[in-house]
């Protein structure tokens, strides 16, 4: 039985706890936030602190979920290295570059595991995807599309105000809401040759963060990719991609995964459903529990994977070259975009 801790108890750590109450081999046996009265929306009998450091003194941890601001990974994470804590660090681990190979050496100077939380590779609507693309049966794969597009108002970033600003959050559409879909795109295309990119703000809110990004990716294998991500929308949209391959076409959305022969696009063809979270949060897609099983399972040296955090950096990095990209205005090659790595 795996003793856990999650630090900071916002929003997306209620997702944690729920899935941790699902998985066989885990107990929930401290909490840590700096307000007071998060500690009593805990179970009975899980401790809570106010400060992360006693936490990792007072209680004999075998891992830790980091649900924190972005800005706050890296610290949280150094001191459960420095204790031998194993961490399963909510996305992104980490904001730029610079700060993506601090958090790469953590595993190379300490003892301990470190995994991202990027679910939404373990949805059944992707990885039956990734598996009928690289079966060969569809032929190559020409082109993907990635869409994004949800709702974020001022009333969002009044809530949590370090969100809108550039230096604790690290972007704003792309790293915040998009991640998932950019991580999918580029684990569907493979190694990336260039990228062009334009972020912006098409919306009047008062944040430093993009609200609105496209980008054209070109990967080395000849596969063309086309990204649009938005948060001015009305509502918070399906994740929308796209896989053309020689033979026909798969598009993931509203939670399915559909097969239209290259002759009949108009004959759709479902091939399998995500299982859907209840409530408002079906967007956050439903595959933690599964991804916090196999990291668990994996530490218990049985079958299982986790996100490492050299796989997540690629998106990192893919982020940073959009943004990077727009600011320059001009087509970045992937060289450049990795030659800090």
């Amino acid at each position: 039985m795996f003793k856990t801790g999650i630090i900071g108890l916002g929003t997306v750590s209620k997702t944690h706890r729920n899935a941790l109450a699902q998985v066989e081999n885990t107990a929930l046996v401290a909490a840590c936030d700096v307000k007071p009265e998060k500690g009593k929306t805990l179970p009975e009998g899980v401790h809570f602190y106010l400060d992360y450091e006693d936490m990792l003194e007072n209680e004999d941890l075998d891992a830790v979920h980091i649900c924190l601001p972005h800005y706050l990974h890296y610290e949280a994470a150094l001191a459960c290295a420095k204790h031998g804590v194993n961490v399963l660090c909510e996305k992104p681990s980490t904001m730029n570059s610079k700060q993506l190979a601090m958090m790469k050496k953590l595993e190379q100077d300490y003892d301990f595991k470190l995994a991202i939380c990027l679910q939404n590779r373990f949805n059944p609507t992707f990885l039956k995807l990734q598996e009928s693309i690289q079966s060969g049966i569809y032929g190559k794969l020409l082109g993907i599309k990635a869409v994004a597009i949800w709702s974020r108002t001022q009333s969002y970033y009044d809530e949590a105000p370090w969100r809108g600003l550039m230096a604790q959050a690290g972007g704003g559409c792309m790293i915040n809401q998009a991640i998932h879909t950019l991580d999918q795109m580029q684990l569907l295309g493979g190694t990336i040759q260039s990228v062009k990119g334009q972020i912006c703000n098409l919306s009047d809110m008062n944040i430093e963060v993009e609200d609105t990004a496209a980008a054209h990716i070109t990967f080395e294998n000849g596969v063309e990719g086309t990204f649009f991500g938005t948060i001015t929308y009305t509502k918070n949209s399906s994740i929308e991609l796209q896989a053309v391959c020689e033979k026909g076409i798969f598009t993931i959305k509203d939670y399915s995964l559909w097969y239209a022969d290259k002759e009949e696009e108009n004959e759709k063809t479902l091939l399998i459903k995500d299982r859907r979270l209840p409530g408002s949060k079906t967007y956050y897609g439903s595959s933690h529990v599964e991804l916090i099983r196999d990291f668990y399972n994996r530490l218990d040296g049985k079958e299982g994977s986790w996100v490492t955090i050299s796989e997540e950096g690629q998106v990192i990095l893919l982020i940073e070259a959009i943004r990077r990209s727009s600011q320059e205005g001009r087509t970045l090659l992937w060289k450049e975009a990795v030659q800090h790595e």
